[in-house]
């Protein structure tokens, strides 16, 4: 099965050290289902930090999956937003400040629009109710991500069948070439 992750250059081994805190699904390497979502992640990084515009595909192993995990459903549910809620919370109170917070080795489920950080924020101080949240929160249709929060799933990346794709003279390569470490 594969997976996509944009960024903004060739990325060697994952290493989790380096990923950002605080977001959906935890701290953690993110891929998407799609590529064309991977292509506006990678679009978007290079816009913000330059490099080249990116698109990393990975093959996992299918026992993956039997790590413990965390799947949610297609659609974004009221569990789905509490889910990252509690991850995308600033303030600690009450709170590990550990990252991720939460056990899992990968969570999978929808990926939400972008104006998810508002709906959080307004939600956590009451101004929304999470009804109201779940529905501001529009995933993106047949559109889900995966994370990876532990060196154990990390290892389940097949590293010898990663490929990349680059955004150069204004279009994507045609093929797949195969990434070397």
């Amino acid at each position: 099965m594969f997976y996509y992750h944009g960024t903004n250059k060739i990325i060697g081994s994952v290493d989790l050290s380096v990923s950002r805190n605080r977001t959906d699904f935890g701290k953690g390497f993110y891929f998407a289902n799609r590529v064309d979502t991977a292509q506006r992640w990678a679009t978007r990084r290079s816009l913000v930090s330059g490099g080249i515009p990116t698109i990393l595909r990975y093959e996992f192993d299918t026992g993956l999956f039997d790590l413990s995990g965390k799947r949610f459903s297609n659609e974004p549910s009221n569990e789905w937003l509490e889910f990252i809620s509690f991850n995308r919370r600033r303030e600690d109170t009450g709170l590990t400040k550990e990252e991720p917070r939460h056990v899992y080795h990968w969570v999978s489920g929808p990926i939400a629009n972008d104006d998810i950080a508002d709906v959080v924020d307004e939600y956590l101080v009451g101004e929304i109710s999470i009804e109201e949240a779940v529905r501001r929160a529009r995933a993106l249709p047949q559109t889900y991500q995966l994370s990876l929060h532990t060196q154990l799933a990390i290892i389940m990346i097949n590293e010898g069948k990663v490929s990349y794709k680059q955004f150069k003279n204004s279009r994507w390569t045609k093929d797949w070439l195969n990434r070397t470490v």
